[in-house]
C-alpha cells in the first residue's frame, strides 16, 4: 500500500469535491489519501463512497498533511484530534484564521484556502494564503490540490473576505442576472424553456468569450452604433446594474467579515 500523502478530515460538499478533482486529475491516487470522521458508520460510507483509505484517530494523528474541510464549528471538536506539531494543515474552513489554527493544532505550517462552488465542476476560483511558515512542499501541494479543480490565486488572508463577496458569492449573482435574462425573454414572446436555455448559453458563451477579451471590449463589440444591444445597455445603466452589482460584492464582503468576527 503507498503511503497515505493527505488525511481528509471532513468531506461535505466542498471537501469532497476537492477529493474527487484530485483523483480525477491524478494528483493522488486513492490509497495514498486517507479519510477521517469520528462516526464509524459514516467513516465507511465516505471511504467506500470515495475508494480511499479509512483512517481510525491513531493513523490520523500521525498524518503528515491534513485539509481540514470541517465546519468551522466543528473545530474545536476537531483541532485536538489532529494536533501535531510536525504536521501542514490546510482548511477550507470558513472564517477561522490561519493563526488560530496554527495555535489550537500546534503547528504553523497552515494554509487558508477558499475554493467556491465551482469545484464541482473543476472551475473553482480558490484563494491561496500560506503562513510564512509553510514549506514550499506544503504550498505545492495545495496548489495541486486546488488546481486540480480550477485555478488558485494567492490572496493575502486580510482579502479573504473580499475573494468571498466576488468568487464566493458571485456564483448568485450570476444566476440573478441568468434569471431575470430569462424572465425578459419570456416577456418578448419566448416560452420558458427556451428562455431559460438561451440565458444559460449567452453565459456559457460570453464566459468563454471573456477568456480572451476585457469586458469593457465585448460590450463595445456587441452594442453597434444605433443597435438593439446599446438600447439594452442604456436601460441597465438607468437602472445602475452596475451600481447594484459592485454593492452586491461589497456587501457579501462585509457579511463575510461579520461572519469572521461571530466565528472568531
Amino acid at each position: 500500500m503507498s503511503t497515505i500523502r493527505l488525511a481528509i478530515v471532513g468531506a461535505g460538499k466542498m471537501g469532497g469535491a476537492v477529493l474527487q478533482g484530485a483523483l480525477r486529475a491524478e494528483a493522488l491516487t486513492a490509497d495514498e489519501i486517507g479519510i477521517y470522521h469520528p462516526d464509524p458508520r459514516r467513516l465507511a460510507e465516505l471511504s467506500e463512497r470515495y475508494g480511499v483509505v479509512a483512517l481510525d484517530d491513531d493513523a490520523l494523528h500521525h498524518a503528515e498533511r491534513v485539509l481540514l474541510s470541517v465546519k468551522p464549528q466543528s473545530f474545536d471538536s476537531v483541532a485536538p484530534l489532529v494536533a501535531q506539531r510536525n504536521a501542514s494543515f490546510v482548511s477550507i474552513m470558513a472564517g477561522v484564521t490561519a493563526r488560530t489554527i496554527a495555535r489550537r493544532v500546534g503547528s504553523q505550517r497552515v494554509i487558508r484556502a477558499m475554493p467556491n462552488l465551482g469545484a464541482s465542476l473543476g472551475a473553482s476560483a480558490t484563494a491561496l494564503a500560506p503562513l510564512p511558515e509553510a514549506t514550499a512542499e506544503d504550498v505545492a501541494m495545495a496548489r495541486t490540490l486546488f488546481g486540480a479543480v480550477g485555478r488558485v490565486y494567492d490572496v493575502r488572508e486580510e482579502l479573504f473576505d473580499a475573494f468571498t463577496g466576488l468568487a464566493g458569492s458571485g456564483p448568485a449573482f450570476v444566476a440573478v442576472v441568468a434569471e431575470a435574462l430569462a424572465d425578459g425573454g419570456v416577456r418578448s414572446g419566448l416560452d420558458r424553456d427556451t428562455s431559460r436555455d438561451l440565458a444559460r448559453q449567452v453565459l456559457l458563451a460570453t464566459a468563454r468569450l471573456l477568456e480572451a477579451k476585457r469586458p469593457s471590449e465585448l460590450k463595445d463589440e456587441v452594442a453597434s452604433a444605433g443597435g438593439t444591444a446599446i438600447a439594452g445597455v442604456r436601460a441597465l445603466e438607468r437602472h445602475r446594474l452596475r451600481f447594484a452589482l459592485m454593492d452586491a460584492v461589497e456587501q457579501a464582503a462585509e457579511r463575510a467579515s461579520a461572519l469572521s468576527r461571530e466565528d472568531g
